[in-house]
């Protein structure tokens, strides 16, 4: 878990009273839902204010009359009267220069060795002062991985290899009604926060993770609105800005930037050591085929491959759950088993139309149409890269294919089952990135792009600040990209990167070169535009927001 900076002065301010808008929805006050009472902020002479009960004589008796009476300003009398001294006793700049200087955003250095600064700096001081956005947020308290690992039940991990901060937004898939059931994540994340003696000993409550919206009376996720309302983020329009920006579809991620995924078995036996690969394993290692075929037959891994032979493909990995702006995706050239040939060997029965690969952890969920994994060119992978697979991803094997969700590529295969299901069930576990977002009933992040280089919030100094360099994905599943989209001015003004003949086999990988007209930060949103089946456009719902800040 990354230190999280203190500012030097001040305590935690995630005591601010829950928003009235949610207490009415939930029918009951702040405290009636766990949240921990307020403390109340320190006086400018160290002491803590006294209850409401005590306030009248707090106030004659603290520092601020106190200030007042030595700033010339009367303390006794009509406040009216006191007018011609206001001059010399309230100046706006010296408030401001003062409040700005004692609420600066926070800064830390994040695992991957960078200095991030999560909030802009603003001469005011609003977003610390107001909008509290240094304690707002799930990243403010802990990192996602941190919190699943901390979880009271067993909970599958991911790891990132790119140095992208992850977010809940990679929880949104597997915890959407369309998956889990009504409010699942909801239900998981108020109850688990507001029993939590961390969450309630920073003095979390409603608005640490919610903003509550005044135009429309809603209340969002702070992290899905916070850079649209904090102040101190510098506009460019795209005719100014003049990015340079180009693309490719055959970028290989490295093997440092390879996402993790646990598989579910005991951590005991997970097989995790890149540098400690036991050829054994990949030796002695079967696979039965079964179930609906006429030429049923267990093999070893070394067997299939003097049988079957072996295929390289350069191929994706997007996984299911990829939030908006996250980084669950690799490419890389793996070698591998055609799945088409050990069919064609099985013998499928009349009306066998499901391929089921099965890990011996009892991950069985890949229930995929044998026409469709015959028709994305299917593999069992034993290479990547050139190199034997790596324990992290899967030793001594694991299934790749096209145009699918990572979902379905399968770690450590130890059945290949063959099934019959009825017509109506044929795509119900074929995973193509279309989970809903329970706020929209769109599907949350197809499709998806991110920048990948760099955590948001990235400190940049240097020859990094000038011009800053970014670079990032773009895909959709079994969907081509048409365009990508590019704003640093909030939205109001576009430069279009078009990417014509795009195959939805591969990734889209761009890279750009912008050069900030000055120092400060600035935000850049990224929206996406793929081809559905249909022919026709289908457009993010959500914009991936990256921000940085240059010196």
């Amino acid at each position: 878990m990354r230190e999280q900076a203190t500012r030097t002065g001040r305590r935690s301010r995630k005591g601010i009273a829950c928003a009235t808008v949610l207490a009415c929805v939930l029918g009951m006050g702040c405290l009636a839902w766990g949240c921990a009472p307020s403390t109340a902020p320190d006086n400018a002479d160290g002491t803590t204010e006294a209850p409401a009960a005590e306030a009248s004589a707090t106030v004659a008796s603290d520092g601020y009359v106190d200030q007042m009476a030595g700033s010339g300003f009367p303390t006794e009398g009509r406040f009216v009267d006191g007018v011609t001294a206001l001059p010399g006793f309230y100046l706006n700049s010296e408030e401001n220069a003062a409040n700005a200087e004692a609420n600066q955003p926070r800064r830390y250095t994040d695992r991957n060795g960078f200095t991030v600064q999560p909030v802009p700096a603003d001469d005011r001081g609003f977003n610390i002062t107001y909008l509290d956005a240094d304690n707002r947020g799930c990243t403010s308290c802990h990192t996602l991985e941190n919190a699943l690992m901390s979880l009271p039940t067993y909970h599958r991990l991911i790891f990132f290899g790119y140095p992208t901060e992850q977010s809940y937004a990679n929880c949104i898939a597997c915890h959407s009604e369309t998956y889990q059931g009504e409010n699942f994540l909801a239900e998981a994340i108020h109850t688990s926060h507001m029993k939590s003696a961390m969450f309630q000993s920073q003095n979390g409550t409603c608005s640490s993770c919610h903003y509550s919206d005044i135009k429309t009376g809603d209340m969002k996720r702070w992290d899905d609105v916070k850079y649209n309302v904090m102040h101190g983020i510098s506009d460019v329009d795209a005719a100014e800005a003049k990015a340079e920006i180009s693309y490719d579809q055959t970028t290989i991620t490295p093997a440092e930037n390879r996402v993790f995924k646990t598989v579910k078995d005991e951590p005991a036996e997970w097989l995790v050591d890149d540098n400690d690969i036991d050829p054994t394993i990949y030796e002695n290692w079967t696979i039965s085929i079964d179930g609906d075929c006429e030429n049923p037959v267990t093999m070893t891994l070394p067997e299939m491959v003097e049988k079957f032979g072996t295929v390289k493909q350069v191929m994706k990995m997007d996984c299911t759950i990829n939030g908006v702006g996250q980084a669950t995706i690799m490419q890389s050239e793996v070698e591998g088993i055609p799945v088409s040939k050990i069919i064609e060997f099985a013998r499928p029965k009349a009306g066998a139309n499901i391929l089921s690969p099965i890990s011996p952890d009892g991950y069985n969920y890949a229930q995929m149409p044998i026409d469709w994994m015959i028709d994305n060119d299917a593999i069992i992978v034993t290479k990547m890269d050139g190199e034997t697979l790596p324990p992290s991803q899967g030793y001594p094997c694991m299934l790749w294919l096209y145009n699918t969700s990572g979902g379905n590529f399968v770690k450590r295969i130890g059945n290949l089952t063959f099934m019959t299901l009825p017509e109506e069930d044929l795509n119900n576990q074929l995973y193509l990135g279309e989970f809903a977002d329970d706020a929209t009933g769109v599907a949350y992040s197809k499709p998806n792009s991110g920048v990948l280089n760099y955590p948001t919030g990235v400190v940049l100094t240097g020859s990094e600040a000038s011009p800053v360099h970014l670079e990032g994905f773009a895909d959709a599943w079994n969907e081509p990209i048409k365009k990508l989209e590019f704003s640093f001015d909030h939205g109001k003004t576009w430069q279009t990167l078009d990417t014509p003949n795009n195959d939805s086999k591969f990734w889209t990988y761009w890279r750009m070169d912008f050069t900030p007209p000055e120092a400060g930060t600035y935000l850049l949103n990224i929206r996406t535009t793929s081809v559905a089946p249909d022919g026709s456009d289908h457009v993010s719902q959500y914009d991936t927001q990256f921000m940085f800040t240059v010196e």
